[in-house]
């Protein structure tokens, strides 16, 4: 990250900032400013005028007897400091005007994804970096954008991480069996690495034992629902106790699934991710000038023509947060466990932009804790956080008789913020979408009125990516511009309470919705493309596989029908996939990764006689493209789902 600004906020877990006031007798924050700096050479942006960078890092506390910690796992077994506090550290980078007048009352808190920036793609600039303005959308916006660490294994050049504490048992290290699972996809790779370090090497039967394996255990499979095979010890060696090299492949399928089953030390006290976040983005919002608050004249600006008493129980207006695939994860889950509810009962977000996440949540707040892993089809099946509950309001498990919803904690304290859901085609192949709108018996349920849910149809997980593994090219749908738009209404909802665009949500009520075997699916297989025949599943150990995954129904071109329609899609020339399979020799047919296809329409007829779609030449005669394509964005922008300047860019896209 090169030369941090160190910005050193002591936030106690137990501590709720509002109106400029801790709990008496806690400790105030305390903030060293090592340096700012104007951001993007200086460049102004209409009424917002020029931004500053701020890099920074928040020295937190927690106190493991507060209420608000309780459920933190492990939070009562990490080190404490004299006062009984748990301290850990989190990176924090902020864009903000340089002139407080004239910035919003928006806050834009952008959880960071594997240390990234995701909110940077609103301004078409890399989901990397924030050195680049890009077109500037967010900052014409006068916002102030946000992000800190909460992932406690990331660590490297320009991320964004947080320093978490070491749970320890009272005689010695906490130690417990957990499973590292490993796809090479490279065949020429042979590195397995280890998310924690292997407890006793040569030394007991409770660790690996003085032959370097002991009760490790590596099996490989070729597909996840294969039976594990039991790979020979003679065949793999640790290396150390975070690496494991395998010396013999038992299958040449690039794609097989090798998992090593070891006994680990020194899991990290995950779930303080959640409440860095939490007490950090309630110090931000509120917090003031005597307590070191970077933003503290922003937050102040906002009463700068009222009485002192007022202008001290000052904040932001509204504080939005988004969450992209991994961060979107984090979003569902950070409410589900209740930290939307700051340590002075107050709520920390008012709105969130959940975006490609999915049914799922992390595997964040547990014991060996993995928040970079993931629940897909092939990769990391088992992993936890694809579990009940899917949906945001109140249902009951069919399965375990539970109740519960991801809304439950939050409506009863009334903290629960505004949500827009955003998913593409592609989190309902691999993300079990679906259950976010239906319950166990694959019916629709409603959404709570604070709930918006937006399917991008024929979009992927990960657009314009795809690996050399994948069988079909990469989907090239953009849909950004259909964020930007929602991200707009969600600030004019919590602000003003304007009413937002209507879900657009496949129903299983109207046949948009069905099981993968029953879509009405062209036969491709002149351009050998076929339909997959698996779909990700919830966790199976838990029994929720009987819950039904539905996808979406698709027309004659293999289309999505249900769902945001983006102009691409709705007058196409080309099959927009939210899926793609892997090749042979990697696992052939198993979804491939989070990865999107895009199969092309033929120019003519003559080009590819055996394609049941119909050639660009005789679907678009004359001008009829570009007009219908007019009036597939014009319906948009009416939608509120394209903001104008998208359309016009729209516009000249199709003119040139």
């Amino acid at each position: 990250m090169g030369r941090i600004m160190r910005l050193a906020v002591i936030l106690l877990a137990s501590t709720g900032i509002a109106g400029g006031m801790a709990h008496a007798g806690e400790p105030l924050p305390r903030v060293e400013v090592i340096s700012k700096a104007p951001a993007f050479g200086g460049q102004s942006f209409g009424g917002a005028g020029a931004y500053e960078r701020i890099v920074a890092v928040a020295h937190m506390e927690a106190d493991p007897s507060a209420q608000d910690n309780a459920g933190i796992v492990d939070l009562d077994k990490a080190p404490r400091d004299e006062q009984g506090m748990v301290a850990y550290d989190v990176d924090v980078v902020i864009l903000r005007p340089v002139d407080a007048a004239k910035a919003r009352q928006v806050m834009i808190y952008d959880v960071a994804n594997r240390g990234m920036k995701p909110l940077m793609t609103f301004n078409d600039a890399p989901f990397m970096a924030d050195d680049n303005p890009g077109n500037g959308f967010l900052m014409q916006q006068g916002f102030t954008l946000v992000w800190s660490g909460w992932q406690g294994d990331i660590a490297g050049k320009g991320l964004i991480g947080a320093r978490l504490p070491i749970a320890t048992g009272e005689s010695g290290p906490i130690t417990g069996r957990i499973t590292a699972e490993t796809i090479f996809d490279n065949p020429a790779s042979d590195l397995i690495t280890l998310p924690y370090p292997a407890f006793g090497m040569g030394q007991d039967e409770s660790g690996l034992g003085e032959a370097g394996q002991g009760n490790a255990i590596l099996t490989v499979r070729e597909r996840a629902g294969d039976p594990a095979t039991v790979v020979d010890p003679a065949d793999w060696r640790f290396e150390d106790e975070r690496h494991v090299r395998l010396i013999n492949k038992p299958t040449n399928d690039a794609g097989a699934i090798y998992r090593m089953s070891y006994v680990a030390r020194d899991p990290s006290v995950a779930g303080l991710g959640f409440a860095a976040v939490r007490d950090l983005v309630s110090f931000l919002r509120s917090g003031s000038a005597e307590q070191d608050n970077p933003l503290a004249d922003i937050v102040a600006n906002a009463c700068k023509d009222e009485g002192s008493d007022t202008c001290a129980a000052s904040s932001y207006d509204t504080v939005v947060a988004h969450g992209a695939s991994q961060s979107g994860r984090f979003l569902r889950d950070f409410v589900w466990q209740g930290f939307n509810r700051d340590t002075l009962g107050k709520r920390v977000f008012d709105g969130m932009l959940v975006v490609i996440a999915g049914g799922r949540r992390t595997f964040t707040n547990m014991r060996f804790a993995q928040p970079g892993e993931f629940s897909r089809q092939h990769e990391g099946h088992e992993t936890p956080g694809f579990d009940f509950p899917f949906a945001y309001g109140l249902q009951r498990d069919p399965i375990t008789q539970r109740e519960d919803g991801i809304l439950a904690r939050c409506s009863e304290d009334g903290t629960c913020p505004n949500i827009f859901h955003i998913d593409t085609s592609g989190e309902f192949w691999q993300a079990g979408s679906s259950l976010v709108g239906t319950d166990g018996d694959g019916m629709d349920v409603a959404f709570p009125p604070s709930v918006r849910a937006f399917m991008i149809a024929g979009g992927s997980h990960a657009p314009g990516f795809v690996m050399p593994f994948c069988k079909y090219p990469a989907n090239s749908l953009n849909y950004t511009a259909v964020e930007r738009a929602l991200l707009l209404a969600m600030v004019d909802w919590t602000t003003t309470g304007s009413e937002p665009p209507a879900s657009r949500w496949p129903q299983v009520a109207d046949g948009e919705l069905l099981s993968p075997g029953t879509l009405a699916s062209p036969d491709l297989s002149a351009m050998d493309v076929h339909w997959p025949d698996v779909v990700n599943e919830p966790i199976a150990s838990l029994g929720a596989q009987e819950w039904p995954v539905l996808v979406p129904q698709v027309d004659a071109d293999g289309n999505d029908l249900p769902g945001i329609r983006l102009p691409s899609v709705d007058v196409p020339v080309a099959t927009y996939l939210g899926w793609n399979l892997r090749k042979a020799g990697f696992a052939e047919d198993e979804l491939c990764n989070i990865f999107g296809s895009e199969i092309p329409f033929a120019k003519t007829r003559e080009e590819q006689p055996d394609d049941p779609r119909q050639a660009l030449a005789e679907r678009y005669p004359g001008t009829e493209r570009q007009d219908r394509v007019h009036a597939s964005i014009e319906k948009l922008e009416q939608e509120g789902l394209l903001l104008p300047e998208d359309a016009r860019r729209m516009e000249e896209a199709i003119a040139r």
